[in-house]
């Protein structure tokens, strides 16, 4: 019996299938989608078998040695990864590989087991065994009433450490077979147990019973089209999923709910075990090796038929799956940076129709392509046009920061900023103040020659903490103090321009000195449980005012705040993107939905030097169509998603001279190829040129954008990009090539 075989290693080298031998003792174990270790060359790597043969392609086949993870992959995740190997142009290994936890792949992490003590005789037996040892051996008795009161089985060190028994007992009652010890598995879960009576299900309102009905009645279709639920802020829809789970477990069927940020994670977990008790798993990175191992086979096994979790838990192994939940659907989170390149959102809605589950794309914000799709009939649209219990979606005010400049305000706040600030912390209500950048100044600058602290290894301004005193990379973490004099022209004038969540906190701490402040962005949630206990305490009234990035722009829930402020609007908007006016529309919007959730409606104060822009004009109304209407009319004009599929070529190596040579190659191959066939006729490629970000990690970059007519399928594209690859081989100097298909980002 011979495995096919595909392995964990990401080289054009290694993409094919190696032939391996099936040893007789695992020929029952080994199946389809098992991760196996086998030999390759001097060293022993994990692999994933994808099929079975009686004729290897090798005389000399080596022995597989031996199966990683208690489980393997179904049928239905084995169909997905090669779906994943077509469109995202990505090996079949590296497909695979995504379906694993990182510790099943590397074999780090086993089962936990602890030792347990069981009553080896009768109660009666005990009962007379503890009067008789009173006298002569009082801790042994102790030991023994415990062990007849508390089990009768129980765990060893809970019975030494939290009982009070004493280890020496314990080890003579073993010793005189009075206790019997065993091991027993231990699961690592990292879900906390809900507190407090439990909450029945509020009573739907008109539109979330026609949302889940609709939704329920797709249930029994044969072809089922994803359902985009496009609901204000604090419209419902997280009770609209529970719902629609509890029909989907009622049919003995599975779920999967994927949120986009981590920090959302434990507030979704929280409602959802309330509702559910032991049926949620979790996955995602925070985890512990052991937590996320255990969460997977718990998912595996069907001891769990709900996991909640971030991108990599569309791959949950559950079985029977019923639906598949992406909440903020269209947040760029979901899309994976490195190889392969997936999007979650896509991957979730080809998993529900191999699975013929059901699957709901949910946003308050739908991103462009899927409200086309929406319109189109693609996707079929449900909305939630009103908040629960009719409340008011909170005022909101520009405030044009040029204007404030000119009447002599140079503060980060502007006036009615600070006006509402103060006036909620005089009502003991809460404030988030919203900046989609972090640390304390964004560029260092010399006033004397205009010199600016740039990255070694990157094509970008380092970024000042005053942690520490430090100017930091937020690419590659390249960081150094920052110096006394200008590294360019010796001058002392070193001054910090711009503004991070850093800068605000400090900003709020000198202007109210009062208010209890903390802020959430990537340098404050870095150790585990960070997000949870940050959202807890703010939630719970321990802070007045919480200052953060887009991490609380996003499904968090606190009914005491009152006023949002966006303290610049302009971040994203004049970045070299076509996304840039849908990302700052998405985020105002988002944000802004963070206030008035509670009884008190809330009030937002938005500061933009762009007051005219359609996307905050839009952001600012909570108008999404108006919004739509004018971003799809651009998108036609330039030709860019929904009316084309982008695919972006990126070309990188230490060689300047050689990362253009082969990108100019590559984009000559694309072009002659694309001219000689007839469902490439409307397909345009532009450059090859340098990244927006030209330098990353001491990688040059550059790029070849091609707009593909959206009707070529996943084959077609594919079959182009490797067929141009093959034709252009990678030279041995260090270049490489990253395909990503879908991009989210094309800087």
């Amino acid at each position: 019996m011979y495995a096919e075989v595909v392995v964990d290693i990401p080289s054009e080298s290694t993409k094919g299938i190696f032939h391996y031998s099936v040893p007789c003792e695992l020929e029952d174990q080994i199946k389809v989608g098992s991760a196996v270790l086998v030999p390759f060359g001097a060293r022993k790597i994990t692999g994933y078998v994808v099929g079975f043969t009686d004729t290897p392609d090798v005389a000399c086949v080596k022995d597989i040695h031996g199966i990683r993870g208690d489980s393997g992959l179904g049928d239905e995740l084995m169909v997905l990864a090669r779906w994943m190997n077509r469109y995202y142009t990505c090996s079949l290994g590296e497909a695979i590989a995504q379906m694993f936890p990182s510790s099943v792949r590397r074999g780090r992490t086993r089962p936990k087991f602890e030792s347990v003590v069981n009553l080896a005789i009768s109660a009666d037996e005990a009962e007379t065994l503890i009067t008789e040892m009173e006298c002569k051996a009082p801790r042994q008795a102790e030991a023994l009433r415990i062990v007849l009161q508390k089990g009768p089985i129980l765990s060893k060190r809970l019975l030494t450490n939290s009982y009070g028994a004493t280890a020496g007992a314990v080890r003579a009652l073993i010793a005189k077979g009075i206790l019997s010890e065993t091991e027993r598995e231990v699961l690592r879960n990292p879900i906390k147990k809900p507190r407090g009576a439990e909450k029945p299900p509020p009573v739907l309102t008109p539109e979330q019973d026609k949302a889940v009905q609709t939704i329920i009645k797709n249930f029994d279709e044969e072809r089922k089209k994803p359902f985009l639920l496009h609901g204000v802020t604090a419209s419902g829809k997280t009770e609209v999923y529970m719902r629609v789970i509890e029909a989907v477990l009622e049919r003995g069927k599975s779920a999967i709910v994927l949120v986009p940020e981590i920090a959302l994670t434990p507030q979704m977990t929280r409602d959802f075990s309330e509702r559910f008790k032991e049926k949620v798993a979790v996955l995602h990175s925070r985890l512990s090796q052991g937590e996320r191992y255990d969460e997977w086979r718990r998912a595996g096994r069907g001891d769990a038929r709900i996991v909640v979790g971030a991108r990599s838990a569309v791959f949950a192994p559950v079985r029977n799956l019923g639906a598949i939940i992406v909440d903020e659907e269209h947040e760029t989170s979901y899309k994976q940076e490195e190889s392969p390149k997936y999007h979650a959102r896509d991957v979730a809605c080809e998993r529900a129709r191999i699975s013929k589950a059901v699957c709901i794309l949910g946003s308050a914000t739908p991103s462009v392509e899927s409200y086309y799709k929406a319109l189109n009939g693609d996707y079929t649209l449900l909305e939630l046009p009103y908040r629960v219990e009719n409340k008011e979606l909170p005022t909101v005010e520009v405030v044009d920061m040029r204007e404030e400049l000119a009447a002599g305000n140079r503060s980060i706040f502007s006036r009615p900023l600070f006006e509402a600030i103060s006036d909620r912390l005089e009502k003991k209500e809460q404030v988030i103040l919203f900046l989609n950048r972090r640390g304390y100044s964004t560029f260092v600058l010399c006033r004397e020659c205009g010199y600016s602290m740039r990255c070694p290894n990157c094509d970008v301004a380092l970024t000042y903490h005053a942690a520490g005193n430090r100017i930091r990379c937020h690419y590659c973490d390249f960081e150094q103090p920052v110096p006394s004099i200008c590294p360019n022209c010796g001058g002392r004038y070193i001054r910090y321009f711009g503004a991070g969540t850093q800068k605000i906190e400090g900003e709020v701490k000198r202007v109210f000195p009062h208010a209890r402040t903390i802020r959430m962005d990537t340098d404050t949630t870095r150790r585990k449980g960070a997000h949870e206990t940050i959202v807890t305490t703010f939630q719970k009234g321990e802070y007045d005012i919480l200052i953060g990035t887009q991490m609380v722009a996003k499904g968090l829930d606190f009914p005491n705040v009152t006023l949002v402020g966006v303290i610049s609007a302009d971040t994203c908007l004049n970045l070299p993107d076509y996304k840039a006016g849908e990302r700052t529309f998405q985020l105002l919007t988002q944000v802004a939905g963070r206030a008035g959730r509670g009884e008190k409606r809330g009030h937002v104060v938005v500061q933009t030097y762009s007051p005219g822009h359609y996307a905050i004009e839009q952001g600012t109304a909570q108008d999404y169509r108006g919004f739509y209407d004018e971003e799809i009319a651009c998108r036609s004009e330039g030709g860019y998603p929904p009316f084309s599929r982008l695919i972006l070529v990126v070309v990188s190596g230490k060689n300047l001279s050689e990362v253009e040579r082969h990108s100019v190659s590559l984009a000559k191959a694309l072009q002659t190829r694309t001219r000689s066939a007839k469902q490439w006729k409307n397909t345009k490629i532009l450059g090859p040129s340098p990244c927006a970000m030209s330098k990353v990690k001491g990688m040059h970059r550059w790029q070849i954008l091609l707009k593909v007519d959206p009707i070529a399928g996943p084959d077609d594209h594919s079959n182009l990009i490797n067929d141009v690859l093959k034709a252009c081989p990678v030279p041995s100097y260090g270049i490489m090539i990253q395909v990503d298909v879908d991009p989210e980002n094309i800087m």
